[in-house]
């Protein structure tokens, strides 16, 4: 049977439609959501006008409304066009969301879902490129998710209402034309589990997100005597350390790869994690990242930031000895979003 391919922002709008016919309780709002919300809620307005919301532009008291509604015992999803605009909820986030439950003995759910756009966007620069995932990733009380591929996209948007907890999707914007397999039907995927893409005996690779992506494309660069064992995060909060040292002492030898810079990062926090523990580890781990200085906005300098499928294959390649790529990428890939189909 062939499989039905549809982009990452359709397999958003898809698992929307399908929560607010099921679920009367839910409804989507924030800034421009009935305008379309860069593609992942076009003509939801019409299907669902009393559950789909647009807002003054105030991401505290939105969002603020929406953690009260969750407490309420509603379903709400919220989308903020930009993590750097999420700041301003950050009291309904980090402090009250986040922490409710836990001050209340554990049987006051706040089952709210925020959908952040995050990361890089062709000539965003310093000020709406961030990514924040550390920021989020620390914060106790709240699960925090990266859907890497459409179908984790629908299955963790489904999961994500479904759950009892503040969930929070951080959505790389440079994801939303990419194209893979998801079914049609409604399902769900684990909020707290990452998963073993390829296995693998000589080296454990972590990625998330858009380096995920990066990284699926850097693997057809190296030499296929090199192993590689790949695990997409997919959570960040929490992070599933398991599956990782399970796969480090199998392989010996871990890389990680961030879409944002190295210091204080996903991945020195999954080094420094299987350093206290280094069971079977024989080589110092290794990190792939930005530089540690804000992200560009001139092309002829940000292609020089976001590590590419290249950098990526050069740090495994580094890790074994092997000779490293010397391959100029044209333009398009470097500085346009991708539209590519998964495999």
């Amino acid at each position: 049977m062939e499989q039905r391919i549809i982009k990452y922002a359709e397999a958003i709008k898809e698992a929307t439609k399908q929560i607010l016919e099921s679920d009367k309780s839910a409804f989507l709002m924030g800034l421009g959501v009935p305008q379309g919300a860069a593609g992942t809620a076009v003509g939801l307005k019409d299907l669902f006008p009393t559950q789909v919301l647009d807002t003054p532009t105030s991401e505290a008291a939105l969002t603020g409304m929406a953690v009260g509604a969750a407490i309420s015992g509603l379903h709400p999803m919220v989308y903020h066009e930009r993590v750097e605009f999420s700041l301003l909820a950050g009291d309904a986030i980090f402090t009250q969301a986040a922490k409710w439950n836990y001050m209340f003995g554990g049987d006051n759910p706040v089952p709210v879902v925020l959908r952040i756009a995050v990361g890089r966007q062709w000539g965003n620069g310093p000020q709406h490129s961030q990514a924040l995932y550390s920021l989020f990733g620390a914060v106790r009380g709240l699960k925090v998710v990266i859907p890497s591929t459409p179908h984790m996209m629908k299955g963790l948007l489904i999961s994500a209402v479904k759950d009892k907890n503040p969930v929070v999707i951080l959505e790389p914007r440079w994801l939303y034309q990419v194209k893979g397999h998801v079914p049609e039907e409604m399902y769900t995927e684990p909020l707290d589990k990452a998963r073993v893409v390829k296995e693998g005996k000589d080296v454990t690779v972590v990625a998330y997100g858009d380096a995920f992506v990066d990284t699926l494309a850097a693997l057809k660069l190296i030499p296929q005597d090199i192993s590689v064992e790949l695990i997409d995060l997919v959570s960040i909060n929490p992070i599933d350390y398991q599956t990782i040292a399970k796969s480090v002492e199998k392989t010996g030898r871990l890389l990680c790869v961030d879409s944002t810079n190295s210091a204080f990062s996903i991945g020195s926090e999954i080094i420094a994690k299987v350093a206290e523990n280094p069971v079977g580890l024989t080589q110092a781990p290794v990190s792939v990242a930005a530089p540690d200085v804000p992200v560009p906005t001139s092309p002829a300098l940000s292609e020089f930031w976001y590590p590419t499928k290249v950098d990526i294959a050069n740090g495994i390649l580094k890790m074994f000895g092997k000779p490293l790529l010397d391959i100029k990428l044209p333009f398009e890939e470097l500085h346009l979003a991708p539209t590519t189909t998964l495999e």
